[in-house]
């Protein structure tokens, strides 16, 4: 495998588990709010949840199980992994990262080589239209999960009823996207400065 393999590799795999990862962290917020709502120290969730990027099972360490039933839906990871994927033309806006648009685009085919895919369409970005917003001079639209709301009330089961527990998730959740995202973007142009 040569160097440029190599890198998307990485890239991918971190992409991926970064997916993962907050795909995980689903299932935690929701035991956390089911095991104790009113007395959750959030912070302490996030914090775990950010420095386990990588490590989808550093949730663990909060010492509960996360709700299986949430924690598990496979299509929830693969659409957080697409999430990821389209936005990494935005990569290259980064001044510490160089990047080529081959490079870009060879990360993102592999990403949907590994299981990326948005078949319902709930999310609003492509990768084609992303790579055009990239190079202009228009700001990078904000990271959330407007998309993780419409898949919810789609498929979400008894995560889409309206309770307590559910808006305390969805609110968690509107906070952990745009700090995963940036996360991962930290660890990608660490990883871009390495090779």
């Amino acid at each position: 495998m040569n160097e440029k393999n190599t890198l998307i590799e990485a890239l991918s795999e971190v992409i991926e588990k970064a997916a993962v990862s907050l795909q995980s962290a689903v299932g935690y917020v929701y035991a956390v709010g089911e095991n104790d709502f009113y007395n959750i120290n959030v912070k302490d969730l996030f914090k775990i949840s950010l420095s386990a990027l990588d490590n989808p099972d550093g949730l663990s360490r909060l010492g509960i199980s996360p709700n299986k039933d949430i924690a598990n839906f496979t299509q929830l990871s693969d659409l957080m992994f697409y999430t990821f994927a389209v936005r990494t033309p935005y990569l290259k806006r980064n001044p510490g990262i160089k990047a080529s648009d081959r490079l870009i685009t060879d990360l993102y085919n592999a990403c949907v080589e590994k299981g990326a895919v948005d078949p319902d369409n709930f999310v609003r970005e492509d990768f084609k239209a992303t790579m055009k917003l990239a190079k202009s001079n228009r700001l990078e639209p904000p990271f959330n999960g407007e998309w993780f709301r419409r898949w919810v009330y789609s498929y979400g089961g008894e995560l889409a009823e309206i309770t307590n527990l559910n808006m305390f998730v969805l609110g968690c959740m509107d906070a952990l996207f745009p700090l995963y995202y940036a996360e991962l973007t930290e660890k990608i142009a660490v990883l871009l400065k390495e090779f």
